[in-house]
């Protein structure tokens, strides 16, 4: 059965900071698989469901779109965005772009305390990836964190910035992609590589090492995008 905003668990939501939690509960509900590509996002219900006035809901609606996660439609409303395969294509392009660069520059600023951090994310990445059954979100979330804290020893923030709209607007892709990935252990064990080798990277401060590493491993995933339009959208 297909989950609705009607029928979502109530999830009052304190009245501090509201635009940003309300931001952060539709994500949430996007990587659960609880919101669909091209769903409607009606302003009145989520006010209800979340026990919010309809102000925060708009701002949060906004930043949605800001980040290229919702698009507003004459007569129509505000609806999460549809991604096509050549858009998930287009998104990896940009992000070959820019992550090696990032992490080029990370490596010229690593310390021993960026190292013992990684190496410790790295771990739970693994305990969390080699469960029996573990949600794709919980494996999208620490991986994200384990390479947005590579890209942030960078020291180029506006360039982070420009990654982290692109993973935001990958969240559907990822979600769906996560779900098969979680289950095939030869996935598993490769991207268990791929981690190790980029903290090898940085041990040794290498960074033209690394840089080749991100963009040989991401133009993997433009070359095989699994991607299955009926597994995004709601029926």
């Amino acid at each position: 059965m297909r989950i609705t905003m009607n029928n979502m668990n109530s999830d009052v939501i304190p009245h501090n900071k509201l635009p940003d939690l309300v931001l952060g509960k539709l994500m949430d509900w996007i990587m659960d698989g609880k919101l669909h590509m091209g769903e409607k996002l009606n302003t009145e219900e989520l006010a209800n469901q979340l026990g919010v006035s309809r102000m925060p809901i708009r701002e949060a609606l906004s930043n949605l779109e800001k980040m290229g996660l919702a698009e507003s439609v004459p007569y129509v409303g505000t609806r999460l965005i549809k991604l096509t395969k050549d858009d998930v294509k287009e998104i990896y392009i940009a992000r070959q772009a820019l992550e090696p660069v990032a992490g080029y520059h990370a490596c010229k600023h690593v310390t021993e305390e960026h190292i013992r951090l990684l190496e410790k994310i790295n771990c739970q990445y693994k305990v969390t990836v080699c469960q029996d059954e573990v949600p794709a979100k919980d494996v999208y979330k620490i991986n994200r964190y384990y390479h947005f804290t590579i890209y942030s020893i960078s020291g180029l923030p506006r360039i982070c910035s420009m990654i982290e709209s692109l993973w935001d607007s990958l969240s559907f892709f990822k979600l769906i992609y996560g779900q098969k990935f979680i289950k095939d252990v030869y996935s598993r064990e490769r991207m268990m590589e791929e981690h190790d080798s980029y903290l090898e990277a940085l041990r040794e401060r290498d960074s033209e090492k690394l840089y080749r590493l991100l963009q040989t491993n991401l133009a993997r995933r433009i070359e095989d995008i699994p991607y299955d339009a009926s597994a995004y959208f709601e029926e």
